[in-house]
């Protein structure tokens, strides 16, 4: 839930990029197909003004992203190594100095082998639990990345649909 909400809609981001991406290579492939007309009417400084100016919001835009997949990168790995153990260890903590305490150190006939037995077993548990979570949410990442190329490769099926009916 919290990475849900904090962390930004990367799959929109990578659409965006995608969409940044594309405008740049147009403007490349309108630049070399009007490369005679251009010289002519002399318009190579306002050709490059917008390449350019295309090249630095894509620039400006994958830094953007990277620097948040940094921020958020740092945020989930303290979250998954710290948060999920730290909450571990309140829960093993829990039958030594618990509610429930007293019947579970009567059972242990407070043998401190036995108490560390259960920890010890415990805590590997939950930390290939928390190893486990961790995987999942990194796989998360990984499918909001996957829905921003899918929706780029939905809207091109739209656009061949629309050729396809006549629609131009």
């Amino acid at each position: 839930m919290i990475i849900k909400y904090t962390s930004p809609a990367f799959g929109k981001l990578a659409a965006i990029e995608q969409s940044l991406e594309g405008d740049y290579r147009a403007g490349h492939s309108t630049l070399l197909n009007h490369a005679e007309q251009i010289a002519f009417y002399k318009g190579a400084d306002w050709e490059r003004a917008l390449i350019n100016t295309k090249f630095t919001s894509l620039h400006d835009h994958i830094s953007s992203v990277l620097n948040k997949k940094f921020w958020m990168g740092i945020f989930d790995a303290m979250l998954f190594k710290y948060g999920a153990v730290l909450v571990g260890y309140a829960i093993l903590g829990l039958p030594v100095f618990g509610p429930g305490s007293e019947n579970y150190l009567k059972e242990m006939s407070k043998d401190p082998s036995k108490i560390t037995r259960d920890y010890v077993r415990n805590s590997s548990l939950l930390i290939n639990l928390a190893k486990g979570i961790g995987k999942i949410v990194a796989s998360y990442r990984d499918m909001q990345n996957l829905s921003g190329y899918t929706s780029l490769v939905y809207e091109m099926k739209q656009v061949i649909d629309d050729l396809e009916a006549g629609k131009y």
